[in-house]
């Protein structure tokens, strides 16, 4: 799948971000609209990596499947690609994996 989405660069990954429907995740947190505007997201595509500010290659902590949370429906830079709406956000814009 991410091959026909590409790939994001940096610290970049690229999130089908989900509609407003509550819903319960394994571990049992409810998220639904009335939750601080937190919605869930699927991760898409990831990039390789990049270099840290020592010089040292830093490889992200999500991958491609990864359930996760980010602060706004609005999080990231919108995109379509064929026709669906996606976000590219920076992995520091994650909140959590669910």
């Amino acid at each position: 799948m991410a091959d026909e989405l590409g790939k994001p660069l940096g610290d970049r990954v690229l999130l089908d971000i989900d509609g407003g429907a509550e819903r319960k995740t394994e571990s049992g947190l409810i998220i639904d609209s009335s939750t601080q505007d937190v919605v869930e997201a699927t991760v898409m595509a990831v990039s390789d990596g990049f270099v840290g500010h020592n010089g040292e290659y830093v490889k992200l902590q999500v991958s491609e499947g990864d359930r996760v949370l980010v602060g706004s429906a609005e999080a990231g830079d919108k995109i379509r690609i064929k026709g669906k709406k996606y976000s590219i956000v920076r992995e520091s814009e994650i909140l959590m994996k669910v």
